[in-house]
């Protein structure tokens, strides 16, 4: 699912000094900040950064409250990996939490609401055991296998710190993006984590980008929440010349270069980079091609033509059994979606469920 995040504007005063804090130097920054400016701060996940570079009052409780947290975060996901691998599970972590450990100075520079994980699909029953034996709830899932490639699990310890997990199967949830980096490939490309634990891995650096990159559009439709654009900052100036061309011919493989184009442009406006651009290591054909992940780039797109999209990157039978699945999600989804019922009442939330969803289809995603 294609869900666009609206992140509110950063002030004009707040720029400059912004980007110098993201870049990480040392600044002196303009005060008081006004509420607004702090939501903001705080809703593109960039505050506990603006506090380690600028020491901004204001901002102290939202980076303490980070910092207080994360050693259990740590804590948990070391508990889940240590799980997972005395039942022979391989998980790769994916995003902020491999991120958090391996680009910034400190975990809890880089706020996150979850853990993302993505392994085997084969192995998610095994995934499912051991975290219920780690007494973690699952979510009701809505039974859109190709459209929702993951299965999310959560807890809240002892000091009420909720710990959420999301477990992949795909890079993606959007068929589109699914395919675009399989686990296998991956897995031979990982890069361990010792700042994690022994049985942590994550993407190699180039693999990482191009999925920094695919995120932001295929989840959320082109969002330009910082936090996001500040990983990409940090993945491209890691690679080298040599990963950068092999970046770059990756993403003309599998049909992203327009995707990537863009989030590099995002994160130059920010961070002043430039130099490796996707003109230096591809030729026009390889810049011009047909790229149907170019439709995520367009936020006047509605829900129902990135369906079409998305219904068309798969076979005749995958199209009919989602578009079957999408239309009779299981019955304990329904329950829980309407606060309960009964059976004689579910032929009805069906029907609630499949006019309201008919209605979103004109809706666009911005």
């Amino acid at each position: 699912m294609v869900t666009f995040i609206r992140m509110p504007a950063i002030s004009a005063r707040l720029r400059e000094p912004l980007a110098a804090a993201l870049r990480g130097e040392k600044i002196d920054w303009p005060q008081p900040l006004s509420d607004d400016e702090i939501d903001a701060l705080v809703e593109h996940g960039v505050a506990p950064l603006v506090y380690a570079a600028a020491g901004v009052p204001q901002l102290r409780d939202v980076a303490m409250s980070a910092a207080v947290a994360e050693p259990l975060r740590l804590r948990e996901l070391r508990a889940v990996l240590d799980g997972l691998a005395a039942r022979g599970v391989r998980p790769l972590i994916l995003k902020g939490s491999a991120l958090a450990y391996s680009m910034y100075a400190a975990g809890e520079l880089r706020p996150r609401m979850d853990c993302d994980l993505l392994i085997e699909g084969a192995e998610m029953e095994i995934v499912a055991e051991v975290f219920a034996a780690l007494g973690y709830e699952a979510a009701i899932n809505s039974g859109d296998e190709l459209g929702i490639r993951q299965r999310s699990f959560s807890r809240t310890d002892e000091f009420d710190v909720s710990h959420n997990f999301d477990v992949h199967v795909a890079i993606a949830n959007t068929a589109v993006f699914a395919s675009v980096l399989r686990y296998d490939e991956l897995l031979s490309r990982a890069v361990a984590v010792p700042r994690i634990g022994e049985h942590a891995l994550r993407l190699s650096n180039a693999d990482a980008l191009l999925h920094a990159c695919i995120h932001r559009v295929a989840h959320h439709h082109n969002s330009d929440r910082l936090i996001w654009l500040c990983d990409i900052h940090l993945l491209r100036r890691s690679l080298t010349r040599d990963e950068l061309r092999d970046f770059w011919q990756l993403a003309a493989d599998r049909r992203v270069v327009a995707v990537c184009r863009r989030a590099f442009e995002l994160e130059a406006s920010w961070f002043g980079s430039a130099g490796d651009a996707a003109e230096q290591w591809l030729t026009r054909e390889q810049l011009e091609a047909d790229e149907p992940s170019r439709a995520f780039l367009d936020r006047g797109r509605t829900y129902g033509e990135l369906l079409v999209t998305n219904l068309a990157a798969l076979s005749w039978s995958g199209r009919l059994k989602r578009l079957r699945q999408l239309a009779f999600p299981p019955r304990q989804f329904m329950y829980a979606q309407f606060g309960g019922g009964s059976p004689a009442a579910l032929p009805l939330l069906y029907a609630y469920r499949g006019l309201r969803g008919v209605a979103r289809l004109f809706r666009k995603l911005a």
